[in-house]
């Protein structure tokens, strides 16, 4: 069967009720259920940096659980996107790549997206990247919720939310509520321990302390483009799948204080010997990151709120690679800021929302055997955005943000970023939403002056943009049934990407840039028997800037989640399908589409206090791959796991 024609499957079947589950558990024991017009009235923190309902946010929200993500047994935050709608995850065996909005080219990291945990940028100041696998900073098993807003975000967040902004919003001390342990085994003898406590005080303080462990020696892999493109080869690679991860978080919450402290690292051994390395020769990645945030809230009168916030971060990567002899790398990078935002409510139907931004990026340290390069940069932001209420039932939203940034050489450049929107609920259940906006993102130290003999630096190369219009569309069909659509056109400006020059070089350099015309459609419904049901449909039909189908952009994407409760409300399964259309290689070659399908099994009832998982990842062991990135010269495509296996228990000392 053809990807459009398991899309089309997809969409058939969100419109079928299931039938399959037992009545609903009113003892207070099953799983948690989250009605439609709650998530609907549930806050979200990205879309506008001021705490608004979903239909009221001027973008259009998507959102996944906690309930979600324990009925999927998601392990990652690239497995959570990679159910959303429109986006996709591509893995090259190193890092998840994320793509969405018809632009995903493997090999560029979020795909540039702004990455936030709990409202606190995340992407480091090296390469603009946020760890989505396992190198990510957040254990899925701490998450509240996940929002996704599409559409570019620089008006408030600045430089890099460019395509869009992801949130992770994490749980508090009181929804653990005692000491926790989970132990997990899976398929190629990976195994995973997270212990943690949560807890709210006697003073109403909360408590939030995790720490986990993962590794897996991986499995030994054949690559058939290998075995033809090197000479003597038979293409397989051996023991060069390894993984292994560290987190630990931190996170108090008193009164009108918030903290929190977020640490990760992954070593991962490279299978695929990018870059002309050896293959079969020892290649690794290590990727360490630690985030910390403090944040006060203050009512200073009636009429105006204050929310200050300081931060920091710090990314290191080590890169092992051989070529003969062995090649290693390094960087380094460092960066703090103060943000100081305010609300007021002065005059009688506006809400405006005013702040600015310092960030200082004290070190964007890179080095290799032939070049090194330290440098810092700071920037200063200004942004405004008034909510006005025009009438009942009509908003508009008008915003921009200023950024001033100076680099190391000491040039100063200036970006504005504006955004205007038309909020219209011409009924109680229908809201539509038109929005302009426009972003930007700089490139980064590694763009602009990295070097290792055959990439070469490029420091003139300007800042990229895009503008972008979308109409969204949302309407209740009642109080547990959500319809949302959207059409957009995207324009972006000064595209950056890596180009030869001849001579076995290349350099990053700005492209005139490319367009995508999309729409996405969204579907999701809660039934009272807690069956849960979410899913999607995207067309994105994308132009880079030679008017040519990009690569690694799939023009179809289809999403279905579904879970149940089962034998009397003791069992919950989950069962997902995610399906993609053809895409275009590097190497100007097609990959067939595919579409994937996962289950997880899941119970909290054998015993008291013991949750059990059991999942199935690629049920259907469908042989697929991925786009490799430009940087494999060996490889066209990845070859993917095929069926997985895992199991979960998870023990709570009430």
């Amino acid at each position: 069967m053809r990807a459009d024609q398991y899309i089309i499957w997809l969409l058939l079947a969100s419109a079928c009720p299931p039938a399959i589950a037992d009545q609903p558990d009113t003892s207070g024991n099953g799983l948690i259920q989250i009605p439609i017009e709650q998530l609907v009235n549930m806050e979200v923190t990205s879309a506008s940096k001021i705490a608004r309902q979903i239909s009221d946010a001027p973008s259009a929200v998507s959102i996944v659980t906690a309930e979600d993500i324990k009925a999927y047994g998601y392990h990652t935050v690239a497995e959570i996107l990679e159910s959303m709608r429109g986006l996709y995850i591509t893995n090259d065996r190193a890092y998840s790549f994320l793509g969405g909005r018809g632009f995903g080219r493997s090999g560029d990291f979020t795909g540039r997206i702004m990455l936030l945990v709990d409202g606190n940028q995340v992407n480091n100041n090296i390469y603009n990247s946020a760890g989505l696998g396992y190198t990510g900073i957040i254990d899925p098993a701490l998450i509240e919720r996940v929002e996704y807003v599409s559409g570019p975000g620089s008006a408030i967040y600045g430089n890099n939310a460019f395509y869009g902004i992801i949130n992770i919003v994490t749980k508090h001390g009181h929804e653990i509520n005692g000491l926790r342990v989970s132990g997990e085994i899976a398929s190629y003898n990976s195994r995973e321990a997270k212990i943690t406590f949560g807890k709210r005080l006697d003073n109403g303080a909360e408590v939030l302390l995790s720490g986990s462990g993962f590794t897996s020696p991986g499995q030994d892999l054949l690559f058939p483009d290998t075995a033809k493109r090197l000479p003597g080869s038979d293409g397989i690679s051996h023991g060069m799948d390894g993984q292994h991860n560290r987190r630990l978080f931190g996170k108090f919450e008193w009164e009108d204080w918030s903290a929190e402290v977020a640490y990760s690292t992954r070593k991962k051994d490279i299978p695929t010997a990018p870059y002309f390395t050896d293959f079969n020769a020892p290649y690794s990645y290590e990727d360490t990151s630690l985030e910390a945030s403090l944040r006060h809230d203050q009512q200073l009168s009636n009429a105006l709120k204050m929310s200050l916030h300081t931060y920091f971060g710090s990314y290191a990567y080590r890169g092992l690679e051989t070529y003969g002899s062995p090649w290693h790398e390094k960087s380094m990078g460092q960066w703090w800021g103060l943000n100081a935002q305010f609300v007021g409510t002065w005059f009688q139907n506006n809400r405006l929302v005013f702040g600015s931004e310092f960030r200082n990026d004290t070190k964007q340290e890179i080095a290799n055997p032939i070049s090194y390069l330290n440098a810092d940069e700071k920037t200063l932001s200004l942004y405004a955005q008034d909510e006005i209420s025009v009438a009942p039932g009509l908003l508009a939203n008008i915003g921009a943000r200023y950024d001033a940034n100076e680099d190391y050489s000491g040039q100063v450049s200036g970006n504005i970023s504006p955004r205007l929107a038309v909020i219209y609920a011409p009924w109680e259940a229908t809201t539509l939403k038109l929005s302009w906006s426009t972003a930007f993102r700089r490139a980064n130290p590694f763009e602009k002056y990295y070097t290792d003999g055959s990439l070469l630096p490029n420091p003139s190369i300007r800042p990229e943009s895009i503008e972008a219009t979308e109409l969204v569309i949302e309407h209740h069909l009642d109080k547990d049934t959500r319809l949302q659509g959207s059409v957009y056109h995207y324009q972006t400006d000064d595209y950056i990407s890596s180009v030869k020059l001849g001579g076995g070089t290349s350099q990053f350099c700005n492209h005139k840039g490319g367009s995508t015309d999309g729409l996405e459609v969204e579907f999701e419904k809660h039934w009272d028997n807690d069956v849960r049901l979410r899913a999607s449909a995207a067309y994105q039909s994308a132009e880079n800037s030679e008017g040519n189908w990009p690569a690694n952009s799939p023009r179809q994407i289809g999403k279905l989640n579904i879970t149940a409760p089962f034998l009397n409300n003791a069992w919950r399964a989950g069962f997902e399908m995610q399906a993609y259309s053809n895409r275009k290689t590097e190497a100007d070659t097609h990959v067939g589409g595919y579409a994937l399908a996962n289950l997880t099994i899941s119970t909290d009832k054998l015993i008291p206090n013991l949750d059990v998982a059991i999942g199935i990842r690629n049920l259907f062991d469908r042989n697929y791959v991925d786009v490799a990135p430009p940087s494999n010269n060996l490889q066209t495509t990845i070859p993917q796991d095929g069926r997985t296996y895992w199991l979960r228990m998870t023990y709570d000392f009430k």
